[in-house]
């Protein structure tokens, strides 16, 4: 599985063909085809062991109350993005049409929801927040983050930034008032340090 997504990041998901994959996996085309059926199916086995990797690694990193765990879930997804930057590239256009086939719901639905869910548990958003509603818009705007890091409409040091402030501005309307105040700061603070950075951008 380490081979097939050494392919896709080195060649691309489009141009790296299922012989080279087969090649890769010391099997023969019929066999790969037998076992997973298509090229998507195996690259979606590989990026979903890589996933349960990430899952048990982020959840040894996690403490503190929901919000402290969100973050630094989205922190680490973050960081494993960019340790394999052409990777991620190569698979970020398919994660808006494949997400429960590549198991980005079921990780979401593992670290995101978990930490949104300890949020409502805690009373640090209101009562009537859907979690999994929360969770799957989550979802959605982390894949749109990383699809314009990957087009190079955000750059690699401040896609952490824009991944937080995606984050929280789904958790800031439905914090409660104990909360809310904090959230729209963290927020105001990273509109204005990403706003200087894109500034600094444009006069390089």
């Amino acid at each position: 599985m380490r081979q097939t997504l050494l392919l896709v990041a080195e060649r691309g998901y489009d141009a790296v063909t299922v012989d080279e994959l087969a090649a890769a996996g010391g099997v023969t085309k019929k066999t790969l085809y037998d076992i997973y059926g298509s090229k998507q199916a195996l690259v979606a086995q590989a990026v979903a062991l890589r996933l349960d990797t990430l899952i048990g690694n982020f959840e040894e990193m996690l403490s503190g109350d929901g919000l402290a765990r969100l973050i630094t879930i989205v922190e680490q997804t973050c960081r494993a993005v960019l340790d394999t930057p052409e990777l991620s590239r190569a698979l970020a256009p398919r994660l808006v049409s494949s997400a429960d086939e590549f198991h980005l719901t079921a990780f979401f639905e593992r670290l995101h929801r978990q930490a949104i869910a300890q949020m409502k548990a805690e009373k640090l958003i209101q009562p009537w927040v859907n979690v999994d509603f929360t969770a799957r818009s989550m979802m959605f705007d982390q894949i749109a983050v990383q699809n314009m890091w990957a087009g190079g409409n955000i750059r690699d040091e401040d896609y952490t930034g824009f991944a937080l402030l995606g984050a929280l501005r789904i958790v800031t309307p439905l914090a409660r008032a104990s909360l809310r105040k904090d959230l729209v700061e963290n927020v105001r603070k990273l509109q204005s340090e990403l706003s200087y950075g894109q500034e600094l951008a444009a006069e390089n």
